[in-house]
């Protein structure tokens, strides 16, 4: 049986981490990520429980890696980021906080976030744009605005909600 802790094929060139759920996971020691998760069982967030994942992610901006663009939607959220700590130890500072909050706020406990997420990199310059591109169309493409600039839980670095 293959040992599932070591990398194989073209990802080990590539990965300087492996981690494996139901999905594999590989981290470049640099690099942009296109990362999207997913509420469990398709929970719809209300204002104030996207407000609480836009500024826990926002919040973790120069502590945990560099953010680039953000989008909370209804049931998912897309990030781009740079890393500068694991993915799984992002996705868990982000998720478990979050869902803590969240699990307060309807008074409940229980999962508020799917176990997976996908993550992505970012290859070129051109996919770099294009992911930019959907999270900034995504909440229109889904009618939750009618501008982007119209969408309070949207941010990208140096154009939208960018106060800094």
């Amino acid at each position: 049986m293959k040992n599932e802790s070591q990398p194989a094929g073209q990802a080990s060139r590539l990965s300087e981490h492996l981690w494996r759920r139901h999905l594999p996971h590989y981290q470049l020691s640099a690099g942009y990520y296109f990362i999207t998760f997913s509420t469990y069982d398709r929970l719809k967030f209300q204002a104030s429980q996207k407000d609480c994942v836009f500024y826990a992610i926002r919040f973790l901006d120069g502590k945990k890696y560099e953010l680039y663009a953000v989008v909370v939607l209804d049931d998912h959220v897309h990030i781009i980021i740079n890393p500068t700590d694991a993915l799984s130890k992002i996705m868990h500072s982000i998720k478990s906080f979050t869902a803590h909050e969240i699990n307060k706020m309807l008074n409940r406990t229980g999962n508020i976030w799917q176990d997976e997420n996908h993550d992505r990199v970012i290859r070129s310059e051109d996919e770099f744009l294009e992911k930019i591109n959907y999270i900034v169309n995504n909440p229109i493409k889904v009618n939750l605005a009618v501008a982007y600039e119209d969408y309070k839980w949207l941010y990208v670095k140096g154009w939208i909600n960018d106060d800094s």
